[in-house]
């Protein structure tokens, strides 16, 4: 009985002096959305988890979320997100740990999610061979301006019934990264592309439940070394669509890869991405395989029409809420190009309007609300807290985008932040393509793609919603029940009538 008594008192000593020390650990620390023990803030992530976060925390420069046992620092505040990235970069260039690929592939590689020596050496070719072919010059706008006027065509040919944008946007900006990555207008010329347009939207706009569910598997200790876990997690219904969805993206992606293998024998000069990558492997085997290019080439084919083609769609609807702004942009454009030709990268520099709404639709959209997460590769201070080697960090893109003190009325659309004098002037704060070394490779492509495209549709059409849509704008732009993804925030489904102007 004694024995017992003493057992039970020592547990009790045990537990109390737990709690003390996670009280402690948590007054040195900054805030916490709260949490339980093992299953961290799983129940205190309300949906979207991007908007509640501002809005519970947005005045926090930094905030903790537990996922399981991983603690996981939201950077809020843009003055946080710049010390981090640009004074810490090499510091912050790791990425999540992939169990998960590693676990249904047994290799890990790609552009995105990779960190070390293959990210470096992925990033270095994919750089060096897509400006080969054009990326980001001159090469990239003859793509680009060929895909406008397809877009255009298609357009007109619609003679004012409503078109579901999606559709249109998705396969003008996915032909660019099509024609650079696999040599052909894949977009146009495979009937399976609408399929694989519904394969990007489950993947990227997911709801917050899922997206924290891949977190939890991506970054808690215990999926890794208790590998049953990781097997009750991919039987969860909505964690087995994902797997599912990205299989077949996989597979899409390795048929292109092998279309391309069978002609490599007279193949002296490479023509696309894969041909560069096949030539590549046959000189560094160990690092550039059949895997590790399917998921590089899945990274580019994701990224190259998901982000650009639902930049234009918010852009669009922005132009449908603020008319005088929407005619004030196309005056600009008929006054500089005229009604008769399409718009060119040597116009740009003259449209200062155009330059200012696209500037605002990147801040007001935030299409990537918390970017892609980093880890930290050794121990630094970041806003005073320190973060150990292997700490997980993400950036609330969102909050920062709407923090009132760099932008007032964050909630307004409002061009005129980005003009100074009536010249364009590059927003400093935006954190649209990410800063420093893990900065998106895609940049200067979708800046191209985003301004020809959309000066484009500002030139020769009017924008308006489907009569037939009981939703209103409103529901559209900022309603969180319509937009609730967490990896890319897109507008929902809906339906434009796009009026040729006179």
């Amino acid at each position: 009985m004694a024995t017992a008594t003493v057992a039970l008192a020592g547990g009790a000593v045990a537990l109390g002096l737990y709690w003390l020390k996670r009280k402690l650990d948590d007054a040195r620390e900054p805030p916490s959305v709260g949490r339980y023990p093992l299953v961290g803030s799983y129940f205190h992530l309300d949906e979207p988890l991007y908007l509640s976060m501002y809005e519970k925390f947005g005045t926090e420069p930094i905030v903790r979320v537990h996922f399981g046992t991983q603690c996981v620092y939201f950077f809020n505040r843009w003055p946080v997100f710049k010390e981090a990235m640009i004074d810490n970069a090499e510091q912050l260039t790791g990425r999540l740990p992939q169990y998960l690929l590693m676990h249904l592939l047994g290799d890990k590689g790609g552009i995105v999610l990779t960190d070390g020596e293959i990210w470096r050496e992925y990033r270095r070719f994919t750089l060096k061979t897509l400006r080969d072919f054009g990326f980001g010059r001159h090469g990239a706008e003859e793509i680009i301006a060929i895909e406008a006027e397809h877009m255009v065509s298609m357009l007109d040919a619609a003679a004012g019934e409503p078109v579901e944008t999606l559709m249109v946007m998705s396969t003008a900006t996915s032909n660019v990264i099509c024609q650079l990555v696999f040599g052909s207008r894949l977009a146009s010329e495979d009937e399976r592309f609408s399929e694989m347009l519904n394969l990007f939207r489950n993947l990227t706009q997911n709801s917050s439940s899922n997206f924290n569910r891949y977190i939890f598997m991506s970054v808690m200790p215990l999926v890794k070394n208790i590998p049953p876990l990781m097997e009750l997690l991919l039987k969860v219904p909505s964690s087995k669509r994902v797997v599912e969805n990205f299989e077949k993206l996989r597979m899409y992606c390795t048929e292109q890869q092998e279309r391309h293998m069978k002609e490599m024998d007279s193949v002296d000069q490479a023509r696309d991405y894969i041909e560069a990558h096949l030539l590549h492997h046959r000189k560094h085997p160990e690092l550039f395989n059949d895997k590790r290019l399917t998921l590089a080439v899945s990274d580019l084919f994701v990224a190259g029409t998901d982000t650009t083609a639902n930049s234009l769609r918010w852009a669009i609807l922005y132009m449908i809420g603020n008319p005088d702004m929407a005619e004030k942009a196309h005056k600009e454009i008929v006054d500089v190009i005229g009604r008769d030709r399409l718009p060119k990268m040597q116009d740009k520099p003259s449209l200062h309007y155009i330059q200012a709404v696209i500037e605002e639709v990147h801040r007001k959209s935030c299409l990537a609300p918390f970017g892609v997460f980093h880890r930290v590769t050794e121990d630094i201070t970041v806003g005073g807290v320190r973060l150990k080697a292997d700490s997980i960090c993400a950036f609330n893109v969102y909050s920062i985008h709407h923090d009132p003190e760099l932008f007032p009325e964050p909630q307004r659309f409002l061009p005129e932040r980005h003009l100074k004098d009536g010249q364009f002037a590059p927003c400093p704060h935006l954190a649209t393509f990410g800063l420093g070394k893990r900065a998106c490779l895609g940049e200067s492509l979708a800046r191209m793609e985003l301004f020809i495209f959309f000066t484009a549709l500002m030139q020769r059409y009017r924008f308006g919603l489907d009569p037939e849509d009981s939703r209103a704008l409103w529901h559209l732009t900022e309603d969180p029940e319509f937009s609730k993804g967490t990896l890319l925030r897109a507008p929902p489904l809906h339906k434009i009538v796009f009026t040729q102007r006179a």
